[in-house]
């Protein structure tokens, strides 16, 4: 039998914490703004969707960043910032490349690549967060140089 990847222990939050803590970042995205449009998020009164034609199930993509090791993913989450963490890149990106595949979304002040446990992993600051938020909309699970990129807010406030 699998452990639980929530269960209580010193290293990950119990389910209930997370809930929580996915509740409140819920809060915070009511209101951000969205190709000009503010969004109300609310919690929806029915217990499952039904689908239609026009509707996709993204729950078991392996493009979903939330479907495994959810601990580890509730450690990662926070409210829309200016900062964009890309990661998933391809060994030979230049920074140039990052600003080129986002700037069509905003501003980018200031962007760096990193590397981490050998991957290549860039921040990109926006002017605002409805730049950053639109740019991770549009280019989270895109392909920039035969490399499925990952885009999730950051919460680091400089680059």
């Amino acid at each position: 039998m699998a452990s639980n990847p929530l269960s209580e222990t010193s290293s990950s939050p119990n389910y209930s914490e997370v809930i929580n803590e996915l509740s409140l970042l819920f809060i915070e995205c009511q209101g951000v703004t969205l190709f000009g449009k503010r969004m109300d998020v609310n919690f929806s009164k029915h217990a499952q969707i039904n689908p239609s034609p026009d509707t996709s199930d993204f729950s078991s993509s392996p493009l979903n960043r939330f479907n495994r090791n959810a601990a580890k993913n509730y450690r990662y989450c926070c409210a829309p910032t200016k900062m964009i963490h890309v990661s998933s890149l391809p060994a030979n990106i230049t920074k140039e490349d990052i600003v080129a595949h986002l700037s069509p979304h905003g501003n980018i002040i200031n962007a760096k690549i990193f590397e981490s446990n050998g991957k290549k992993q860039a921040l990109v600051l926006f002017e605002n967060e409805d730049q950053a938020t639109e740019a991770l909309v549009c280019k989270h699970a895109t392909q920039l140089q035969n490399s499925n990129i990952r885009l999730a807010f950051s919460k680091l406030a400089s680059v």
